[in-house]
């Protein structure tokens, strides 16, 4: 089975930091990811869970054709809810908006204690890292790939018992993706040092918006300056 680049960078992830044999994938669509996972790595089984009857059929189609039936079970229903009666060791996140995955593990806090969590989500990264570090969750590593003209981020995260010391710079660029700082990190906050700058010169000094995008310009340029 040959994966997307941002699947596949998702499952290297995974299972680099693989905890546990069973897997959880929440938002699954065609569960490639889980069938990938099953089929050609440890681990013994995996749910693939959807809201929509649609991606679910899909998901059913896909299983049956790398014959899955017993490894990988499709639920149908809401975030982590079809997991509740369920033991999964990791839960797998993605292709969503940070604020949904957000409400995601929010719904359900006491079901996420001892999971590992392998997150992408397609926008909003600083609203969930800033979720993550109020509710204990350390962020074990990020990557970050380029699929089809867009770049991802991926994290890696858990609940811990450690005093967490993360910062807004963190929240936004990545704790981990900031000590390591590729080349496609300079390249994502690069454009979106250009996409701010533009934004600023339509902006009068009054607009509401204007300290907001200059403090975001100002960051984003001590951030990739930053020796």
């Amino acid at each position: 089975m040959k994966l997307s680049k941002r699947f596949q960078a998702i499952a290297d992830l995974i299972i680099k930091y693989k905890h546990g044999h069973i897997l959880g994938d929440i938002g699954t669509d065609h569960a490639y990811l889980p069938c990938y996972l099953v089929s050609q790595h440890d681990f013994s089984k995996a749910y693939a869970c959807d809201i929509a009857k649609g991606p679910i059929q899909a998901s059913i189609e896909t299983i049956q054709s790398y014959h899955l039936e017993n490894k990988v079970i499709p639920l149908l229903g809401s975030g982590i809810q079809p997991l509740l009666d369920k033991k999964v060791d990791m839960i797998s996140l993605c292709g969503m908006g940070g604020k949904l995955i957000v409400d995601i593990l929010n719904e359900y806090p006491d079901y996420i204690k001892d999971q590992r969590l392998f997150i992408q989500a397609n926008v909003g990264l600083e609203v969930l890292r800033e979720y993550l570090s109020l509710h204990h969750f350390e962020i074990l590593d990020e990557d970050i790939v380029k699929d089809a003209h867009h770049i991802y981020e991926i994290i890696v995260c858990q609940k811990t018992t450690k005093t967490l010391s993360y910062n807004e710079n963190d929240f936004y660029f990545g704790p981990c993706l900031r000590q390591k700082k590729n080349a496609l990190f300079y390249q994502k906050w690069q454009r979106q040092l250009e996409i701010h700058q533009n934004i600023l010169t339509s902006l009068e000094v009054t607009h509401p918006r204007f300290q907001e995008v200059t403090h975001m310009i100002e960051m984003i340029e001590g951030e990739i300056n930053e020796s």
